[in-house]
């Protein structure tokens, strides 16, 4: 069993395996995290049989991808490959419930969940939100870095680039297209959970399929309201530290859940 840093070249085989275990296949999602964070996979001799990425944050590491073929599952595989990328400083990751036992014994604990939602947003839009431009970059990553306690820059700067963020006086809301026919929106930052809708509707509505993971109870009425569906309630969990960092509670939503 080969243990190597997954490049670009590996995107179909981990699209296929994401896919063989009922996971969206979102290539440009996995060509983000590997552009930014960096890719581990177990390999023998059919192929391609577990991975794991972490993004390296100056506070600390988000761990995610954690995915195991079917035909190598409960041979330890999944624990080699977190082991692998943990070190002694500060991790977060969101974990499933068959995951969440071994993230416990490698010395996570849970802090919060979130909600994944999913579907076609039926409400209209709130228009109470412009679109940010190139000259937004400064508050936007002053402003991520207060709530989140997260140094990312290169965020927002993707997200102005390959997507759209809209602001207003209260908040502030990234979206991109994850693939042809889905939208995912995320960081929301807001001062409400009123306001976080109002933003949420503005990306939302109009288009096809949207996925946003909300854990505010007034969220979550929001978007089932709209259309969307509950996918799954992961669990939020950190290790080597008591909770996570920043101000979290206008943290109403993440880009998704590999980048915290």
């Amino acid at each position: 069993m080969e243990l190597r840093r997954l490049t670009f070249d590996d995107l179909p085989a981990c699209s296929d395996l994401a896919e063989s275990r009922s996971w969206p296949r979102e290539e440009k999602k996995w060509e983000f995290l590997l552009a930014h964070g960096e890719g581990w996979g177990l390999f023998d001799e059919q192929g391609l049989v577990g991975t794991t990425i972490v993004t390296r944050y100056p506070e600390l590491a988000s761990v995610s991808m954690v995915l195991v073929a079917e035909r190598a599952e409960r041979r330890g595989h999944a624990r080699r490959l977190v082991s692998h990328v943990l070190d002694t400083g500060v991790s977060t990751l969101f974990a499933t419930e068959m995951g969440r036992p071994l993230y416990e014994q490698l010395g996570f604990r849970a802090v919060g969940f979130t909600d994944i939602h999913a579907g076609r947003f039926t409400g209209p839009a709130s228009d109470i939100s412009d679109i940010a431009t190139a000259a937004d970059l400064d508050d936007l990553v002053a402003l991520d870095t207060k709530v989140t306690g997260i140094t990312r820059p290169y965020l927002w700067e993707s997200l102005l680039a390959m997507g759209t963020v809209r602001i207003s006086d209260h908040g502030v809301a990234g979206s991109w297209q994850v693939r042809d026919e889905r939208m995912l929106i995320g960081p929301v930052i807001a001062d409400t959970p009123a306001d976080a809708c109002a933003l949420i509707a503005d990306c939302a509505a109009g288009n096809p399929s949207v996925r946003v993971d909300v854990h505010d109870p007034e969220l979550v009425a929001f978007v089932r309201e709209h259309g969307l569906e509950s996918w799954g309630r992961p669990t939020w969990m950190v290790r080597n530290a008591e909770k996570l960092p920043g101000d979290r509670t206008r943290y109403r939503a993440p880009l998704l859940q590999a980048l915290g």
